[in-house]
């Protein structure tokens, strides 16, 4: 039987590293961290998307020098190994690869954990309109020691058993700033021309190699366009990815869009629903024309219908499908084996995966509340006694409610008066340029069955004949 996204399923080489697919779970914050540490919950929940079949899970941005972002991983510290190796070994159990982000902030950060303005550093002193904050202009002996924490941190992930790391040299973050001639004013051997303003990227690439070795995967994430005023455009972004293929320190690149230097940019950070799905493959597919190397892709990218589409034209080699994961852990396996009406699509809300983030909470779903709280309540326990329950209403709340009572051996019964389940959610998914769940089963109409009901409402593994569903008036 020919599988149904025969292209998402392919197993592909990144430097020494083999994945068994190309779903991807790339870096994000997830406010999951204990004194600068991954926590027992962050153990949990990447553990939950390797499960569910993900071939790569890429862990948040970890700080490699003190200078950079109090909230990330502190990865400039030595008992870092520790807590990153129990996520490595948690995800390694399901076959699933790890590698782990490395970043510095630069400019962009806003305050320090006490709420005290912090001392920024940036290439030269130009203000990020964003936060509001003139960093000041690096000595070369601070960018000189930044170089090499990037080699040193690269080396504490390696010994915590992970399988590569990816350089975090998008979102408008100090690698990117000195990349962008608007910020990085310098006139010594860091600034002006492209090689210069490349001069801390390559070095950093180079400590790395230096600390790890071949086997271990190493790869940079850029965006391919900031989208905000005098941010770095597409073609300045190509030129420095030929430059870097010409280089051959790379094993992959990882594109993405937005910056979080100014407001205009922010928004596609974590592209929101009203945002088009897969609506950076332009760039990306522009990108992989000018190098070799693969060539990863995210920003909307929802379906498996949709990466599907993406590998097979040819414009990337792996599909970064993270807020699709948050929404459904079991994304990867339900369309491995056709199940494609069971995917609980992510709608691009934002409201508990980035809300509850930027108020300082583990990152969530409202469609699927287990996120972020897989050690509470990822495993669904027999009742002792099996009882009729009535749930009156089939928006979010109503069908988790009684898909959570039926999972316990409960007899349910679900009312709802609309002809079809859903609630809000059927709004949101109707948003202007983003095709609904049944669009898609048409667009892919020779494939794939078109779904009897909207949107997938039965939560895990629970059948829909589990749950007696009437309409009521």
């Amino acid at each position: 039987m020919t599988p149904l996204f025969p292209q998402l399923f392919e197993p592909i080489q990144i430097g020494g590293v083999r994945l068994r697919n190309r779903i991807v779970s790339t870096g994000h914050m997830t406010s999951m961290l204990s004194d600068g540490l991954p926590n027992a919950d962050l153990v949990a929940y990447h553990e939950a998307r390797a499960a569910g079949g993900c071939g790569l899970i890429i862990t948040e941005s970890a700080a490699v020098h003190p200078t950079s972002n109090a909230y990330n991983v502190q990865l400039f510290r030595d008992d870092s190994i520790a807590a990153l190796a129990r996520v490595a070994d948690a995800v390694h159990r399901h076959d699933c690869k790890i590698f782990g982000q490395l970043g510095h902030g630069g400019r962009e950060t806003h305050s320090s954990p006490d709420g005290t303005a912090p001392v920024a550093f940036g290439p030269s002193q130009v203000a990020s309109e964003r936060f509001h904050v003139i960093p000041r202009a690096m000595p070369l002996a601070l960018i000189v020691d930044i170089g090499e924490s990037f080699g040193a941190a690269a080396e504490r992930y390696m010994h915590a058993g992970f399988d590569g790391v990816e350089i975090m040299a998008s979102h408008g973050l100090l690698l990117a700033q000195f990349l962008n001639p608007r910020a990085n004013l310098r006139v010594d051997e860091y600034g002006g021309e492209l090689d210069n303003r490349m001069r801390l990227l390559r070095d950093a690439i180079a400590h790395v190699r230096k600390r790890t070795g071949d086997a271990f995967a190493v790869g940079i994430r850029i965006s391919g366009d900031e989208l905000n005023y005098g941010g770095l455009e597409p073609d300045e972004v190509i030129a420095v990815c030929a430059r870097l293929e010409d280089d051959g320190a790379l094993d992959f690149i990882d594109v993405i869009g937005g910056s979080m230097s100014g407001l205009a940019g922010s928004v596609h950070v974590v592209p929101p629903m009203n945002v088009a799905p897969g609506y950076l493959v332009p760039i990306a597919a522009k990108i992989k024309s000018a190098v070799t190397i693969p060539v990863l892709v995210a920003g909307r990218i929802n379906q498996p219908h949709t990466a599907e589409s993406i590998l097979a034209a040819g414009h990337a080699d792996l599909c970064g499908m993270t807020r699709a994961q948050i929404c459904d852990p079991e994304l990867a396996n339900k369309a491995a084996r056709g199940a494609v009406e069971d995917i609980r699509a992510c709608i691009g809300c934002n409201q508990a995966c980035i809300g509850h983030m930027q108020q300082g909470f583990p990152i969530s779903c409202i469609q699927h509340p287990e996120t972020g709280r897989e050690r509470r309540y990822g495993t669904i326990s027999r009742a002792d006694e099996s009882l009729r329950v009535v749930v009156v209403g089939g928006g979010p709340a109503g069908m988790k409610a009684a898909a959570v009572a039926a999972a316990r051996g409960h007899d349910v019964s679900l009312y709802e008066q609309d002809a079809e389940l859903g609630g809000q959610v059927k709004l949101a998914r109707l948003s202007p340029n983003v095709p609904s769940s049944v669009e898609l089963s048409l667009i892919w109409s020779e494939r794939c069955a078109p779904p009897e009901r909207g949107l997938s409402w039965v939560s895990g593994s629970i059948a829909p004949s589990s749950i007696g569903v009437r309409r009521t008036r």
